[in-house]
């Protein structure tokens, strides 16, 4: 298939990487436009949160593509629910 290609492979893992350099950088000019001033550790913990977030999701749809759907979905809801507990407590803990 043309999406398998040696082109278009490396051209998605590009683009993703893009995506998260615009997301990162964005998060920053909101910060600073609402006025939320955060430490270098603070946005170290919530990189490490949204790595989490996209290991859940990447892992979990990469074993579904492989179609091993029941581990996909436990995976997912596995790490999901981390996520959100550990997102939860850095809302109101940390930030």
């Amino acid at each position: 298939m043309l999406i398998y290609s040696t082109f278009f492979r490396p051209v998605f893992w590009i683009a993703m990487a893009l995506l998260y350099v615009v997301m990162f950088t964005g998060a920053g000019y909101w910060a600073r436009d609402l006025g939320v001033h955060l430490a270098w550790w603070k946005w170290l913990l919530a990189a490490l949160w949204y790595g989490l977030v996209s290991f859940a999701l990447a892992g979990g749809f990469t074993l579904i593509g492989e179609r091993e759907k029941r581990a996909g979905w436990r995976h997912m809801g596995f790490f999901l629910a981390i996520a959100v507990i550990v997102g939860v407590v850095l809302w109101f803990v940390v930030i």
